[in-house]
């Protein structure tokens, strides 16, 4: 498990803004999973790894001081779902100020942006990959949107380098702020059901269900993908895997929707649960609007899923020719799903091209040697 980047220097890389490590029986969402796979690459690569964990996301058994070769610092993060990653990243500058001497600030999340600045106002080279616009996300009141926009600016302004996850998201920080960002996607595994039995729980079988994995946001359009899949007429479930830490209309919606054929699962932690429902569904439904290369989608693509996408620049970036897109309007989408169930041999068809895709454009070993790279060159100027 090493990155095939050119050699050179070691470097000293603090990464801040994430909740932490992800660990065997500790799961994190999104880009945490990401960097839970390329920070252990960069570490194999001869670089020395310092990640930033939030203290209140990890049971204090489950503090070790260094994991996959990794060097773990856990600090404060009080405040609650609206104010811990802040808070914590607050306290993680000033340790990596004081304490760290780091050849490389990396921060994730342009919420963070104004936590970047200050580390360049300190003479520090900084790296930010931004993780899309989250100023636009509808779950954000107004001052919320408005923090988030302001620190996207000081990101723009401060930082050494940003980066972005999909050549759509570097053409807009490139239109938009006139700032020209290096894109490095996310990457995902190859991988294949070895213990469907795990499925029976939910109440289904290998073929028997459309799938949606994710956190369940409006951005994400849990809702509409219910409502047109009970307009489908389809005879097969639909199984929405994933939880929330607030409460919404929307929220209230979907457990209204559910029961029956749709099936609301909560949270899983499991990843091995997560990849026999992957790997034994019909088809996955990717609803996500916001954001650039999603790991969820890529998960999925791995997975060798047939893929239902919402009709994004994103999406279709990322998927190509490997998979059928569906704008946001449910008598599409339940047209879709109707014509999809007529049609076994195109199912077969788009199941086969996501892991060739995958190993082809996004291996984690291609995304962290493009880190490695941007690193080095950033540590050299």
């Amino acid at each position: 498990m090493s990155g095939s980047a050119a050699p050179g220097r070691k470097l000293r890389i603090g990464m801040l803004g994430l909740y932490g490590m992800p660990m065997e029986k500790l799961h994190f969402t999104g880009f945490e999973t990401g960097f839970g796979e390329i920070a252990p690459r960069l570490a194999d690569a001869g670089h020395e790894i310092v990640m930033y964990c939030r203290r209140g996301s990890f049971p204090e058994e489950m503090r070790v001081a260094e994991y996959r070769g990794v060097r773990l610092v856990y600090v404060p993060s009080p405040g609650g779902k609206n104010f811990s990653g802040l808070v914590a990243t607050f306290f993680a500058v000033l340790h990596a100020l004081a304490l760290g001497g780091y050849d490389i600030f990396f921060f994730v999340n342009v919420g963070m942006g104004h936590h970047a600045a200050l580390c360049r106002l300190f003479g520090r080279k900084v790296v930010m990959n931004v993780n899309g616009l989250d100023w636009t996300r509808a779950k954000w009141g107004p001052i919320a949107r408005w923090y988030f926009f302001s620190a996207a600016h000081s990101a723009v302004r401060f930082c050494t380098e940003l980066v972005t996850d999909a050549e759509a998201m570097r053409q807009f920080y490139l239109e938009r702020f006139h700032k020209e960002t290096t894109m490095i996607a996310y990457g995902a595994y190859v991988e294949s059901s070895q213990r469907p039995e795990l499925i029976s729980p939910y109440g289904v079988e290998r073929g028997g269900y459309y799938l949606i994995a994710s956190r369940l946001i409006p951005e994400n359009h849990a809702d509409l993908i219910a409502r047109a899949f009970l307009r489908s007429g389809s005879s097969k479930k639909l199984v929405i895997a994933g939880g929330a830490n607030y409460d919404s209309p929307f929220h209230r919606e979907l457990r209204a929707l559910a029961g029956g054929r749709i099936i609301l699962t909560g949270h899983i932690d499991d990843q091995q649960v997560i990849r026999e429902l992957h790997c034994n569904c019909f088809a996955y439904v990717h609803g996500h609007s916001v954001g650039g290369t999603n790991p969820s989608l890529l998960k999925a693509m791995g997975y060798g899923n047939c893929i239902l996408a919402l009709d994004t620049v994103f999406n279709r970036e990322v998927l190509a020719e490997g998979g059928i897109f569906f704008p946001r309007d449910e008598a599409v989408l339940a047209d879709e799903m109707r014509a999809l169930e007529a049609n076994p041999v195109r199912v077969e068809a788009l199941r086969l091209m996501g892991p060739e895709r995958i190993r082809m454009n996004y291996t984690w070993e291609k995304i962290a040697s493009q880190y490695d790279a941007l690193f080095r060159e950033v540590a050299a100027r």
